[in-house]
């Protein structure tokens, strides 16, 4: 694989400050490829009490609980039981609609591309399909594999430790500055290929809430999270981190600013893999009753030809 450069030293096009961090790895899975084997193995080594975290919700949850429409295109999944016999055996079979992005979930590189230079590695528009040849797609995501270290930062925590005040909602940014000193807090030096989970305390909030509260928490759509600046840009690839998760419904601050960078925007530009509506209350259980931050993070997506997203079906093991 060649050398993955500084961001400082990724190339930018002519008259724009962003970067396009595309051409360093081979198997378009952006920033996930900073997963190398070492990585891994060293990984494995993290696991002492197999203690086993899952972190994805149920995919009703969060929409079956939130009034219909309550996402433009996303809704609760259909599930339908069928009864049967097959020779005096008693048999079920099942099915299910549902939305990749509905619930826990990855956002591939096909889900955001740039305005004016298109996907991640410079996919255009024709190249993002649901057939054979498709690129970006979570099936990439599958046949790479997600296995190496996780690291875990508590918001709420860190920001109570500081004196400041902190909300999961009101739009409040975590900055660059801040997220460095969360994770000198959190005792954690990132390695090339973490995966960093992040909580703001939203999925806590939402659970504690009643019906209105709960329809409050997600249609007003002011999610505080981690800024989408060039100076997170900058820490999150220098760093080496190959994925965020967070607890939230967007990751980052929310709402987007037309024309600022994001980290959706990052998505295309640097090959960033976001993932939102992680399940992290009880991983945050397990942190403090472990004594560490860190442990080996285990996820497979969906092996979904072109899919633009996917349950992450993700663990962390202790």
């Amino acid at each position: 694989m060649p050398v993955r450069p500084l961001f400082a030293d990724l190339p930018r096009p002519a008259g724009e400050t962003l970067p396009l961090a595309w051409g360093w790895e081979r198997e378009g899975v952006g920033m996930l490829a900073s997963i190398e084997p070492q990585g891994a193995a060293a990984a494995a080594t993290l696991v002492k009490a197999g203690r086993r975290v899952n972190l994805d919700l149920p995919l009703h949850f969060p929409l079956s609980l939130l009034p219909q429409r309550a996402h433009r295109i996303r809704e609760a999944p259909s599930h339908e039981l069928d009864v049967s016999t097959y020779e005096g055996l008693p048999i079920r079979d099942d099915s299910v609609r549902f939305f990749p992005q509905a619930s826990s979930q990855w956002d591939s590189l096909a889900h955001v591309g740039d305005p004016v230079h298109g996907f991640y590695g410079g996919a255009q528009s024709a190249d993002i399909h649901l057939g054979d040849g498709s690129r970006n797609g979570v099936d990439r995501y599958a046949a790479f594999g997600i296995f190496t270290r996780g690291c875990y930062v508590d918001l709420p925590a860190f920001f109570a430790s500081q004196g400041r005040s902190w909300s999961p909602t009101g739009s409040q940014a975590c900055t660059a500055d801040d997220l460095r000193a969360a994770l000198a807090h959190s005792d954690i030096q990132p390695h090339a290929g973490d995966v960093l989970c992040v909580r703001t305390g939203w999925l806590a909030a939402f659970r504690a809430a009643d019906a209105a509260g709960r329809a409050a928490l997600f249609l007003k759509r002011d999610y505080s999270g981690l800024a989408g600046d060039l100076a997170m840009w900058e820490l999150l690839w220098d760093a080496g981190f190959a994925a965020v998760a967070s607890d939230s419904v967007t990751v980052e601050v929310w709402p987007l600013q037309r024309g600022q960078p994001s980290l959706h925007l990052a998505i295309a530009r640097l090959g960033l893999v976001l993932g939102e509506m992680f399940d992290l209350d009880a991983l945050d259980v397990a942190v403090r009753e472990e004594g560490r931050n860190t442990f080996l993070f285990v996820s497979k997506p969906l092996n979904l030809r072109g899919g633009i997203g996917s349950p992450p079906n993700a663990m962390a093991v202790f």
